[in-house]
């Protein structure tokens, strides 16, 4: 699937779970570059297209957009990479732009929701991790990502803020030697706690290590 196409498709898709509980299926592009690093194209703009998000846009209050992809094993047990991206979106009543921080970098001005999607729910080339950490078999693993606007736990977002602006090896990506990597495992599928004002959850295909 071209990326424009999988892009297209994956934003009008809603995320859901399937009736026994899975994580629905997104349409995505993995696939490895020459130095061996792992990178995503998929879309969530369902995240931020949603009626509340927009009225507090509109009000000009501030929006946060996390997501975490976390690497499973299909075999099961516990994840074994982890990438993430963070943005920050409010809308400028005075000059009419939204203005948009990225991975905790500096505020670009966005003329349009467009815009905004662009730089906050569509992952294009998204550096997931190298292989290092995927011994395995073909179609051995799959990216689960969770997706949450105004997350609850600050500590947890600010974690998560100093992780993605800090020096970034090869790929960017965290893993299970990293000292971070622990704050994150366990808190993607908790049904039991409000971990956002919204959340959003997929999965993708699998694909080959």
């Amino acid at each position: 699937m071209r990326i424009g196409a999988a892009l297209a498709f994956a934003g009008v898709l809603l995320a859901a779970t399937t009736a026994d509980g899975a994580l629905a299926v997104r349409p995505a592009v993995l696939a490895w570059d020459k130095s061996g690093v792992l990178r995503g194209t998929f879309s969530f703009r369902d995240a931020m297209d949603d009626k509340e998000v927009k009225k507090r846009l509109a009000n000009g209050l501030p929006v946060t957009v996390v997501m975490r992809g976390y690497v499973y094993p299909n075999s099961g047990g516990d994840p074994v990479a982890l990438t993430a991206h963070t943005c920050r979106v409010a809308y400028d009543l005075w000059n009419e732009v939204f203005l948009v921080i990225e991975n905790g970098g500096k505020s670009k001005p966005i003329v349009n929701m467009t815009g905004v999607y662009k730089r906050c729910t569509d992952m294009v080339d998204l550096p997931i991790t190298d292989r290092a950490p995927l011994k395995g078999k073909p179609q051995d693993y799959y990216l689960a990502v969770k997706v949450e606007v105004n997350p609850v736990s600050q500590a947890l977002l600010k974690e998560i803020q100093r992780w993605v602006t800090r020096p970034l090896g090869v790929s960017g990506s965290i893993t299970a030697g990293d000292a971070l990597f622990a704050t994150f495992v366990g808190v993607f599928i908790n049904k039991q706690v409000q971990s956002a004002e919204r959340v959003v959850e997929f999965r993708t295909a699998s694909f080959p290590p």
